[in-house]
C-alpha cells in the first residue's frame, strides 16, 4: 500500500470522543429515522474539518495494560526471561494481524462487506478466542494509523466483558434494542486508539437483533465513517450458538482460534461449513506446545496463522452455551 493510499495519522484523542450526539439539524431532517426494526441507531456525525474534539466526560478508562490477558505489552518487573516471551509473543500477533490489515485497507472498497469488519470466533468454548481478540486488538493499535474498536459479541456469554471488570454494563444490545447512543455505551481504555463496547445484558432475541437492519446499519457506520478504524468482534463459539454465524454473515473476515491438540479436526470442519464460506476465514493455532517448532519459536502461548482447515469425523456438540455465568472463571483458566 502506498502511503497516499492510508489514511493520515490522527492526533492524540480518545476514540470513543469521535461519537458526538447528533445536532439538531440531524434530528429535524430525519437523519436518525426510525425503521420497522425498532428506533435506528444514533451514531455520530464527526465534526468539521479543523474543528476540536471535546472529550467526552465519563467513567476513567479501563485498564485493559494491566490485564493478566495481555501478553504483548512489557511490564515492569519481568525477568529476562519473561522479557524474551513477552517479545516473542507480540512479533507472533505481527504476523497475525498484517494479512488482515492488508485485506482491511487494501480491499475496503471490494465486495458488499467492508473487510475492516472482523469477527474472532472458535468451534467451541475455552478455545482461547477472547485472549486471542484481546491482544489482537492491542497489537492492531500499534500500527501508527490504525484504530480499533474491539466488540464484545458474545452476547450469551460476555466474557470479554466480564474480565475487563465490565461486568453486565450497557452495550451493543442495548444500543440495537433500545437505540442508546453508541457514544455512551462505548468506553476508552489505557491503550491509546483502543475502545471497547461491552455486550450488554442478555435478550431472549439476540440472535434477532444481530440480524436486524439496526446491526447492520450499526456495522455500516462504524466500518465506513472513519477510514482508518478497524472493527473486531469476538464472537461466541460458532458450533455453540446460533448468533455466530448471523454475525459471520455480516463481517469481511473470520479468524477463527483453534486449540492445539484438543480440538478435532471434524469439529473445525463444521466451523467452516457453518460458516458458509472459505476465501476469507483465517486459523489460528492456539496454545502450541513448546515442542511444535522444535524449541525455536515455541512458548508457553504458541500461535500458528494459516488458511484451510482440517477432516475428521466422529464428533458432537451441544446446547447449553452461556446458560451458567459461572463457566466464565473455568473459562479464565483454560485460556
Amino acid at each position: 500500500m502506498t502511503s497516499s493510499d492510508r489514511p493520515p495519522p490522527h492526533s492524540a484523542r480518545s476514540d470513543e470522543s469521535r461519537w458526538a450526539p447528533p445536532d439538531a439539524a440531524d434530528m429535524a431532517g430525519g437523519g436518525i429515522a426510525g425503521s420497522a426494526d425498532g428506533p435506528r441507531p444514533q451514531v455520530a456525525q464527526p465534526a468539521a474539518p479543523g474543528e476540536e474534539w471535546a472529550e467526552l466526560q465519563g467513567p476513567l478508562p479501563l485498564g485493559v495494560r494491566a490485564s493478566d490477558e495481555v501478553l504483548i505489552l512489557p511490564r515492569d518487573g519481568q525477568s529476562k526471561r519473561q522479557r524474551a516471551d513477552q517479545k516473542r509473543i507480540a512479533e507472533e500477533f505481527r504476523m497475525i494481524k498484517r494479512p488482515l490489515l492488508v485485506n482491511a485497507f487494501d480491499r475496503r472498497h471490494e465486495g458488499d462487506i467492508p473487510y475492516n469488519l472482523i469477527m474472532v470466533s472458535s468451534s467451541v468454548q475455552s478455545e482461547g478466542k477472547t485472549f486471542v481478540s484481546l491482544n489482537l486488538a492491542v497489537s492492531l493499535t500499534m500500527e501508527l494509523d490504525c484504530w480499533v474498536l474491539l466488540i464484545d459479541g458474545d452476547v450469551a456469554k460476555p466474557g470479554l466483558s466480564r474480565r475487563l471488570g465490565l461486568g453486565d454494563s450497557p452495550g451493543l444490545i442495548e444500543h440495537l434494542d433500545e437505540g442508546v447512543e453508541l457514544e455512551s455505551l462505548i468506553r476508552r481504555t489505557d491503550v491509546p486508539k483502543l475502545s471497547i463496547l461491552p455486550a450488554g445484558r442478555r435478550h431472549r432475541q439476540a440472535t434477532e437483533l444481530l440480524a436486524s437492519g439496526n446491526m447492520r446499519r450499526l456495522l455500516h457506520e462504524v466500518a465506513t465513517r472513519y477510514p482508518d478504524r478497524i472493527v473486531l468482534f469476538d464472537s461466541p463459539p460458532v458450533l455453540a450458538t446460533s448468533e455466530a454465524t448471523v454475525l459471520a454473515s455480516l463481517m469481511g473476515q473470520v479468524v477463527v482460534v483453534v486449540e492445539h491438540e484438543s480440538t478435532p479436526q471434524g469439529l473445525v470442519k463444521e466451523t467452516v461449513t457453518q460458516l458458509g464460506r472459505t476465501d476469507n476465514v483465517y486459523m489460528v493455532l492456539n496454545k502450541c506446545k513448546r515442542t511444535l517448532f522444535s524449541g525455536k519459536y515455541g512458548y508457553q502461548y504458541g500461535y500458528g496463522y494459516g488458511y484451510g482447515y482440517g477432516y475428521g469425523y466422529g464428533y458432537g456438540y451441544g446446547g447449553g452455551y452461556g446458560d451458567n455465568p459461572d463457566d466464565d472463571a473455568e473459562d479464565e483458566a483454560k485460556a
